[in-house]
């Protein structure tokens, strides 16, 4: 039996940058320009889905691009718990991440600022009312 999942991210963007979203079936590459909220809706029967944000196109020489994931909603609930769940891989620059001692953590979790070349996952579980409440720490949930 499949579960709708309706959820809402907003990207804001520091300069110009690129970015993917994907999430099930839904991917979108677009110029992000202004704040922008992606409204996403699919059904699934798994377990576990992954929302993935991708900044790309950003020179090792640029300093002042990024992608900034304000908030995740889901159903119209939002917290800034569900973003800080996330986990960014960002892709480090060399010669610079060989530079560094000690390097930088190869993924980044709870980091909400994408300022290098990489990609965001969340991954949620489903039914999502279910995470929410983990999520939340509710107290006690009968599975």
């Amino acid at each position: 039996m499949a579960t709708k999942v309706a959820m809402s991210v907003k990207l804001t963007p520091v300069g110009q940058p690129w970015v993917g979203i994907r999430a099930r079936d839904v991917n979108q590459y677009r110029h992000l320009l202004e704040p922008t909220v992606f409204d996403i809706e699919f059904d699934t029967d798994m377990s576990q889905e992954t929302l993935t944000v991708e900044h790309a196109g950003k020179s090792n020489t640029d300093p002042t691009t990024a992608v900034i994931v304000e908030s995740v909603s889901f159903f119209g609930i939002q917290d800034p718990k569900f973003a800080w769940q996330g986990i960014y891989t960002p892709t480090y620059p060399e010669p610079w991440y060989s530079q560094q001692f000690p390097p930088p953590e190869p993924s980044l979790v709870g980091q909400t600022y994408l300022g290098w070349n990489g990609i965001y996952q969340l991954t949620f579980g489903v039914p999502v009312f279910t995470w929410i409440h983990k999520v939340q720490n509710l107290g006690w949930i009968y599975e």
